[in-house]
């Protein structure tokens, strides 16, 4: 322990020593820099950007400027000296890095994942950050670049992927077309040194308001039913019927037709599950085509306070399943009453079964279930219930049906408890809110096309932090960020989640639509760029670049879920009151 504390010290010295015999651009000059654009890195030539290790940082290089196209005007002064610093750690040196002054500098003391955040005073119409690095010795660095908007969601801009820098080099990240933000979080995922800045500026102009709020129809919720008990689903059975399914804590599916609750249950489980908690009935999907198959799932907890996914077929009379046709697909084991996970999915363009697993634990997961790949605790999994093989059978394509050690149903790992994950019908992109440990909730997501196997981080990180009760160092290689996250000040547990697809509100075609459990804040979230193109949206390979998150409305209770009709009506449920409501326009 004294030998660690011994070389952090030395190395901070080495750091500040080096650092300070290096030539630091003034105010009008320019060092070595590297130009990001949106999705894009522009490294300097491999003959020059590698220079060899030594005690002493380089000099920087040439500056690197394009001649064959003029420089931007930016829209204002840096107004990061208006705001105030944040950092992971050392945070009363925060404030240097925004100062103006190069000769100062702010030093995590540790290596990444390290972040600094600047609050800004106000409002402003971002166009371009700059960074200065401090830095030694040189090499590949990998950050992200997050911004908040007011929403109280901070959300993912863009990731810098193994860029050359070295000490002084000036890092620009241009926002084409701006945005208008109040925060901005530099989050450095991997560096051969500490993490550390000279400067970061923030170039803009002030805005009356966030520009994402500017034109969009104001939104409130309406009544649809009254007098459920515990909702934590609403749904549709794609059958052309217009009906709603919700899914009651307590044990019954119900029926919700024209706003009218049918007196008899779809189903009726109360006497074979344990409630409640964050037990019960829990999920309902209906298969493809279900009109011509006429079964059903669900995913409960047993009365020994074990998971079960189970079919169910339906009977004669389309408004009811047969309670004894029921055969049981797969049973979980949970060790806890809580994170017991509980909403399945049918793939919309694979038709495989996904089912969401928490880690088991009420905090902490200190058994790292997370991580552990041979249980099924705290994944996705992905199976096919649909082939005729009993009980399931394993896609072929699954990521570790061949990787020794993997249980051969997981398709994601490193979830808390993945609650009201859903996908982009359109796209077959997969949206994942993950419930946060004590500081983070966040959004995860899956692009399509994606072959499975992303490690969503719990419980090395929650959210972009390093997780608390994690040895140290952190380390986030290999790791798949969130693209939004949310602190605790804004709610207690995030939960989801429609992607929209009706057509009475263009303006939210493509946005995740999710919900925080106790503040009953509503929020959409999209790439903007996804929609540029008419027509099918499109999933671009830079998944994770360009993030936006919107406030659309607040409800007046704690929010279980969000669901949709046929028509890509949205809904929410109330839990404690017992109220199925639509998002209209107001």
């Amino acid at each position: 322990m004294m030998r660690n504390i011994f070389t952090t010290v030395v190395g901070l010295l080495a750091l500040l020593v080096a650092v300070a015999c290096v030539p630091i651009p003034g105010p009008g000059e320019t060092g070595a820099v590297a130009t990001v654009a949106p999705q894009s890195v522009a490294t300097p030539d491999a003959a020059t950007s590698t220079p060899p290790a030594t005690s002493e940082p380089p000099t920087p290089a040439a500056t690197e400027v394009s001649t064959d196209a003029e420089t931007p005007a930016r829209l204002g002064e840096n107004v990061a000296v208006l705001g105030v610093g944040r950092a992971s750690t050392w945070s009363d040196s925060a404030d240097l890095v925004i100062d103006g002054d190069l000769d100062t500098m702010w030093s995590a003391a540790l290596h990444p994942v390290q972040w600094f955040s600047v609050i800004l005073d106000d409002f402003y119409l971002v166009d371009r950050v700059e960074m200065v690095v401090a830095q030694t010795p040189a090499g590949p660095t990998t950050h992200e670049i997050w911004l908040g908007n007011g929403s109280g969601v901070r959300t993912l801009y863009e990731r810098i992927k193994d860029v050359h820098t070295e000490d002084g080099q000036i890092l620009e990240v241009t926002l084409d077309p701006p945005r208008t933000a109040n925060e901005v979080l530099i989050r450095t995922v991997h560096s051969p040194s500490w993490v550390a800045w000279r400067e970061v500026r923030v170039f803009g102009q002030q805005t009356a308001s966030p520009a994402e709020e500017a034109g969009r129809p104001r939104l409130k919720l309406k009544k649809i039913a009254t007098g459920l008990d515990l909702p934590v689903q609403v749904t549709h059975a794609s059958d052309g019927s217009g009906r709603l399914f919700v899914v009651e804590q307590k044990g019954r599916i119900r029926i919700v037709k024209d706003g009218v609750i049918n007196d008899t249950s779809f189903l009726d489980l109360s006497e074979r599950i344990s409630c409640c908690g964050e037990r019960g009935l829990l999920g309902i999907a209906f298969p493809p085509n279900y009109a011509a198959k006429q079964h059903l799932y669900v995913s409960y907890t047993n009365v020994d306070g074990h998971t079960t996914i189970s079919r169910y077929a339906t009977t004669a009379d389309p408004d009811r399943a047969d309670p004894d046709s029921e055969e049981i697909v797969l049973t979980i084991d949970q060790p806890d009453t809580t994170h017991n996970g509980g909403r399945i999915v049918f793939g919309p363009q694979d038709g495989y079964l996904y089912i969401g697993s928490g880690d088991g634990v009420p905090v902490n997961d200190p058994e790292n279930r997370g991580q552990d790949p041979g249980t099924w605790l705290g994944k996705i999994l992905r199976i096919d219930v649909e082939s005729g093989v009993k009980p399931y059978g394993i896609p072929a394509d699954n990521p570790f049906t061949q990787v020794e050690g993997y249980r051969d149903e997981i398709w994601a790992l490193g979830l808390r408890n993945p609650w009201g994950f859903a996908f982009d019908k359109e796209t077959g992109a997969l949206y994942i809110p993950d419930v946060g440990n004590s500081r983070r909730e966040e959004v995860n997501y899956q692009p399509a096309g994606s072959r499975g196997g992303e490690n969503y981080g719990w419980r090395i990180m929650e959210g972009i932090l390093c997780f608390q009760h994690s040895s140290w160092p952190c380390n986030a290689e290999g790791l798949t960020s969130p693209v939004a996250e949310y602190e605790h000040l804004h709610g207690c547990a995030i939960v989801g989640g429609v992607v929209y697809s009706g057509i009475q509100y263009p303006f939210l075609q493509g946005v995740f639509i999710y919900a925080d459990f106790c503040s009953g804040r509503i929020w959409g979230l999209n790439r903007p760029d996804a929609g540029a193109i008419p027509g099918r949206r499109v999933a671009t390979e830079a998944f994770q670049d360009g993030w936006q998150s919107t406030l659309l409305l607040n409800a007046s209770v704690p929010v279980s879920s969000i669901g949709e009709d046929e028509e890509g009506n949205v809904y929410i449920a109330g839990f404690q009151d017992g109220v199925i409501s639509m998002i209209i326009e107001r």
